[in-house]
């Protein structure tokens, strides 16, 4: 570690005193044990550079296999050479100034490694005499941290982004109700200027209206009572006679669970009350438009999957925790192309019942996706919390066979609705044209009804929807999928069929609720080796 030339001198150094009866072997066994003990790096130079003594853990980080093959050796000798020039220029300035320096983030990456980092410390080394000698360093290894960083850097800029070009009004407010956070289109709702400008005031600053004092009382009930005020109406004449909101708060709170303040956002419902004729115009628009929404579509892509995410997580903070059947929902969702045609929705309707869509629409791409978004609009005005899984799905045909009735729109669409009680374990399933569930229970596996199913929506006007129900049992699990799944072909032409889909969830049965999917998936993977995906796959499964 040390030679032995060296040690005497480095153990004069010391400005700690030594007991007067440690004897220099001893003295010198502490001191080796205590850099082989260190995780950081520790190196001691003399004044042209050369190491004179480096613990184990500064040797590994050079690569060499012991201190020895360090000592008499430069950073020249291990770093590339702008690096061992800063590294030299800085200890250079420590011996001649005699000021070293405290946590230094610097560039550490010796030849032939990978990209490192270190947070270090040099000061000068100081002699018996009082003269400097050379200088002594500690390094700590921040690769990992740093790396951490940027990450987190890098995920709150696209999150900031995302938030920005949202058309809903977005808002962040302490408990004081000052603002902390709101994006463009919520500062343009109110005419308010910059972020910067508008950060650390409350609204009423900028604007005096009996809806802001509601708003501020909607606020303070939030933050009092710790609850979440969702999907409340709200006219807005400001912008427009006929002109409404749907505003939803949720408390925001610390890393301790208390509510430090409130997270707000408002969408405007009237554009989607007309996104019948909204839909036709976009797809006049995106036909002439292709080449350039390409450049977009992963983006768009990854936002669909976020919004089918974050409806199980809005059920999760309705539900009572405490009921009997209160499943854990876990989905596996792979479009066959950045967009799909395949989504599914979890609406909440009670604390004690929430319902489940999982829709397919004929065809991929631009166009499915298209009518995704539309299903998501007619099931906000449908208020689906209010009506059977039958009714439902009668409304949602009767609103598509007028819309789909064009060429250039996909011209159906298969869909199941699940109604799912969590205090009773009952669920009501209504079937429009689609695969029915999977019902496993141990190591058995069953679809979870025998009969034909109902037509596609889109097709027959007036169609009048049945309705199946199963009591589960606790242990149950429930699986809604597309019928990608079982239509998925092997290069020997062979489909991997329903048979094979209730063998890979029965053999499931040994594993937790977070890998039962990718099991399947790995199973479906196997089966159609390198096949390519013709058809998106999209499934929902509820462990009870």
């Amino acid at each position: 570690m040390c030679d032995k030339d060296d040690y005497p001198r480095l153990h004069t150094l010391s400005p700690v005193p030594m007991a007067s009866k440690l004897d220099p072997e001893t003295a010198r066994l502490l001191f080796d044990r205590l850099m082989q003990s260190l995780p950081d790096q520790v190196y001691f130079k003399d004044t042209e550079g050369r190491f004179i003594c480096v613990n184990q853990a500064q040797a590994k980080f050079l690569g060499a296999k012991t201190p020895e093959e360090v000592v008499g050796k430069t950073d020249f000798d291990f770093f590339p050479r702008d690096l061992a020039e800063i590294k030299d220029a800085d200890e250079r300035a420590i011996v001649s100034s005699g000021k070293g320096f405290v946590g230094k983030e610097e560039n550490s990456t010796p030849i032939g490694s990978i990209r490192r980092w270190c947070l270090t410390s040099k000061v000068p080394l100081v002699g018996p005499d009082g003269k400097i000698i050379g200088t002594f360093g500690i390094s700590r290894d921040i690769t990992e941290i740093k790396e951490a960083r940027e990450a987190l850097n890098a995920q709150n800029r696209l999150l900031r982004t995302l938030i920005e070009i949202l058309p809903c009004r977005i808002f962040v407010k302490d408990r004081e109700g000052r603002l902390k956070l709101t994006n463009e289109a919520y500062r343009r709702a109110f005419n308010l200027s910059s972020e910067a400008d508008v950060v650390g005031r409350r609204l009423d600053d900028f604007v005096n209206s009996e809806r802001v004092k509601r708003f501020a009382e909607h606020d303070r009930e939030v933050i009092e009572k710790g609850i979440s005020i969702l999907n409340l109406e709200d006219y807005d004449p400001e912008h427009g006679p006929e002109h409404w909101l749907l505003v939803s708060r949720v408390p925001l709170r610390d890393a301790d669970g208390n509510v430090e303040g409130v997270v707000g956002m408002a969408a405007d419902i009237t554009a989607q009350k007309e996104a019948e004729a909204r839909a036709l115009k976009a797809q006049q628009e995106l036909e002439a438009k292709n080449r350039q929404i390409e450049t977009e579509l992963l983006l768009a892509g990854e936002l669909q999957t976020e919004l089918m995410a974050s409806s199980i997580q809005s059920v999760r903070e309705e539900l009572d925790p405490a009921a009997p059947y209160l499943p854990q929902i876990h989905f596996h969702y792979q479009p066959s192309n950045h967009l799909a045609g395949d989504f599914f929705q979890v609406l909440p309707i009670s604390e004690n019942a929430f319902g489940l869509l999982i829709c397919d629409v004929m065809g991929h791409g631009v166009k499915a996706a298209l009518v995704t978004t539309l299903i998501r609009g007619l099931l906000v005005d449908l208020r689906a919390d209010e009506l059977s899984p039958a009714e439902v799905l009668g409304q949602l045909n009767a609103r598509l066979c007028a819309l789909l009735d064009r060429p250039p729109l996909p011209r159906f669409v298969t869909a199941l609705y699940a109604h799912i009680d969590t205090r009773t374990g009952t669920v009501r399933v209504a079937n429009a044209g689609h695969p029915w569930p999977l019902w496993q229970r141990g190591e058995r596996a069953a679809q979870l009804n025998a009969e034909e199913c109902d037509p596609a929506l889109g097709l027959i006007p007036d169609t009048e929807y049945r309705e199946t129900s199963r009591k589960l049992q606790k242990g149950d699990r429930l699986l809604v999928y597309t019928d990608g799944w079982i239509e998925e072909i092997n290069a020997s032409g062979e489909e991997y069929g329903r048979e094979r889909m209730l063998a890979s969830l029965a053999a499931t049965a040994g594993l937790s609720a977070d890998a039962v999917l990718p099991a399947m998936t790995r199973d479906l993977s196997r089966f159609a080796g390198d096949a390519i995906h013709e058809d998106d796959l999209c499934a929902v499964l509820a462990c009870f």
